[in-house]
This record gives structure tokens, sequence and C-alpha cells, in this order.
């Protein structure tokens, strides 16, 4: 599926309703409107005051006050019969011609994808793409099927050591995630030759046609696409957000999000916020939230599990703030927990360590 702005667009005309199946009326009453299963019908949702009314052939029924939004809803939708409630399946949002009440649409009719509603409805975050990259399991268990050794041997061959790891590399790993994929298509750029999206695209196609079960593959995808989606609509709120995953062939995979509100004539130029999560056998579980602000300053926050890890980043963090200040970057404080990061996990609770001094310079906020 390709995620473009048209779609971005459309997500912001969906009613929430659409999302909680309760788009429904009694069986009787639809028999009643000469309603029919699998029939297609158009129907409107008005905001009344403090009421939401849901009009179909003349016919008002009352909606739950979740239903309502900023503008009205016309809306093309398939009837499904049960024995005691009719859904209505919504199929695409329909443009407004009389100018009044409804929300507009110049482009026309929008169809509303089951793909898109999965993409709506997913909140797996990126486990499942994580879960592919396990050295026990997801892609290493495929490369012995006929037409995917090549595939699965270029993803992860593509994986740099942590060891190499520089500035270049992680670039080129934020180009590869898949995130980017449409946008380059759209600019008329050549698409990353080891895009996660596109390869993975290409393994379940592959694994379809021999009859095999390819939905981790798919569930993959879905977290890349979600994640895309999620991006677009931060863009269309003028902010700056993304996650995607950092697989490394020594280290596990590490999760990276990115958020930068959006500017105001009170702060035109707001911080940048990174998260940065990963859990190996070789430090255990870390969290590590850098707030960039001012473009140069830096305000660091690291939780550890392991005491040794924890010890270890504190008595690294001179070193880190010569490296920082080489590349133009002050640390104005750095604070270290030996715990998980609180609101991540129910087990642990946090107990804070003495924090670093906080002469280094400014907050960088990594947070995942």
């Amino acid at each position: 599926m390709l995620v473009t702005p048209d779609l971005v667009n459309a997500v912001g005309k969906i009613n929430p309703i659409f999302l909680e199946g309760t788009l429904k009326i009694a069986t009787p009453e639809a028999k009643a409107l000469g309603l029919k299963d699998g029939q297609i019908v158009q129907a409107v949702i008005e905001n009344r005051g403090e009421r939401t009314k849901l009009i179909i052939n003349n016919k008002e029924f009352d909606l739950p006050k979740n239903a309502q939004q900023a503008t009205d809803t016309k809306f093309q939708a398939k009837i499904s019969i049960g024995p005691k409630s009719a859904l209505l399946i919504p199929t695409g949002l329909i443009p407004n011609t009389s100018g009044t009440g409804l929300a507009t649409n110049p482009t026309g009719f929008t169809p509303i994808s089951p793909h898109l509603m999965n993409l709506l409805l997913h909140s797996g975050g990126l486990v499942n793409l994580q879960q592919l990259f396990n050295v026990n399991g997801g892609l290493a268990n495929l490369i012995n099927v006929s037409g995917l050794a090549d595939l699965i041997t270029r993803l992860l061959g593509a994986r740099p050591s942590i060891s190499q790891i520089n500035s270049s590399a992680i670039r080129d790993m934020i180009l590869s995630s898949g995130l980017f994929t449409e946008m380059r298509l759209a600019q008329k750029q050549n698409v990353h030759p080891l895009d996660q999206k596109n390869i993975l695209y290409q393994i379940s196609r592959i694994m379809g046609e021999r009859g095999l079960d390819a939905s981790n593959i798919n569930r993959a995808i879905l977290d890349i696409e979600s994640s895309q989606l999620e991006s677009q609509q931060s863009m269309n709120n003028r902010e700056l957000s993304f996650s995607l995953l950092l697989p490394f062939k020594d280290f596990g995979s590490v999760n990276l999000s990115f958020f930068r509100k959006a500017p105001t004539r009170s702060d035109p130029k707001p911080s940048y916020t990174f998260n940065l999560h990963t859990k190996n056998e070789l430090i255990g579980e870390v969290w590590l939230r850098t707030v960039v602000e001012k473009e140069i300053s830096l305000k660091m926050t690291m939780w550890a599990l392991r005491t040794e890890i924890s010890d270890k980043a504190k008595n690294s963090t001179k070193q880190l703030g010569d490296l920082l200040e080489n590349a133009g970057l002050k640390i104005d404080s750095f604070e270290i927990f030996n715990s998980a990061r609180p609101g991540k996990t129910k087990d642990h609770q946090p107990s804070k360590l003495k924090p670093l001094s906080g002469s280094f310079g400014s907050v960088v906020d990594i947070e995942a």
C-alpha cells in the first residue's frame, strides 16, 4: 500500500466511530427502511449541539457522543444485516457539493480500504518488525525457502556492526527503513536498494505464491506503514515525528523515535526529542532520552537495568562530553538511573542514582 499525502488527508476526515464497530442500527429498523444485506448506501453523520445523528434514507438515528468531530461526515457504506443489528461498514468518503454542513473533498470520492482501517487500528509499534531480526527466528528461519535466500541475505547482511557505527551508517539505516519509500518515488528518486519495506513485500509475495504463511512478514510491513501514517499526520500538524528500527549484526535492534512540536510565534525553534530503547544480552535493557535545545544544547537521561551498565555510563560521561564538544554540541545535564524508565514497565520502580554533574551544557531528550 502506498502511504501518500492524499491518504493521510483522508485519515483526518475519518470519524472515530468508524473504528469502533458501533455504527449500526437495529435489524427491524434497517428492514423497515428497505435496506438489504450487501447493499451500498450513502449516509451522513451530523453534529447537532451535544447530539450526533446518523441519517440514512432521510431517517435519523442517535449516535454516541464519541461520534462527534469538527465537521459533519458524508460517506458510503456497505450494509451487513445480522440477527439483531445491521452494521454500516464504511467504504469511502463522499465530497459535499451542497456547500453546507458536510466536509468538502475537492479530489472527489475517497475510498476507505480495509487495509487503511487496519493501519488506523494498528498499535503494535515495531514489535513485529523487530521479531524478524531476532537471532533465533524471523527471517533467519526462512532463508532455506526457495527464492528467498538472496532477499533475506541482503536484508540481514545490510546490518552494520555496532563497533563500526558512524553518522553515515545511521543515515543509511534511516533511508533504508522504508519510511521514505513513497516520498522518493513521488520525487522520481530511486528507492534505496536495501529498502526494508520493498524487500519485505517481495518476500511476502514469494511466500504467497508458494502457499506459505506470510502473516509475520505482513505484520512487520504493517508496523512500517503505520509509522509512515503517523509521521505524515504529524507533518499535517506542522510537527516532525517518526519511529523506526535500527537493526545491528552484533547488538540486536534499537528503537529510535524523534519528535519536534510545531513552531509557534513564541517558540519559533522548538526543541528536538530523541528516544532510544534496546534490550539485548550485551547491555540488558537500556533507555536513552535526549532533548536538543537551541540546536546545540543537550539534556540527557538514561535508564539501565544492569548496575554495571549504569556505572560504566557514569564513568564515561567526560569522554562523551569531549566527543560531542568536538561535534559542536554541549551537554547541559546528564542523569543516569539504575532502573527501568518510569511508565515503561510495571515490574520495576525507579531508584534514582545521584545525578551526574549538570555542568555539561544543555539537554538532549532521547526517550523510548
